[in-house]
């Protein structure tokens, strides 16, 4: 199914992103198995979905400019308890 696979990428990106493990825009796109053109489509669309992401250039690494888990809450399958 394609938006298993496409939530699947984002998970791996936004894990990557949150350990600051991606290195530079080439190696990001090799770790995760697409080109450099498709990287940039991916992190543009995460970002108009509201993550804070920016990249380092003397860390050579992208990062979240918050702290914060947001993928893991399109994942959250737990019991909800009332407020």
């Amino acid at each position: 199914m394609a938006i298993l696979r496409y939530l699947k990428k984002i998970y791996y990106i936004d894990n990557l992103i949150r350990k600051k493990a991606t290195g530079n825009q080439k190696e990001f796109a090799r770790k995760i198995g697409m080109s450099r053109s498709m990287l940039n489509e991916y992190i543009k669309e995460m970002k108009e979905l509201g993550f804070p992401i920016g990249y380092s250039r003397k860390k050579s690494t992208y990062y979240y400019l918050e702290d914060g888990y947001m993928v893991d809450r399109l994942f959250y399958f737990g019991t909800r308890t009332s407020s």
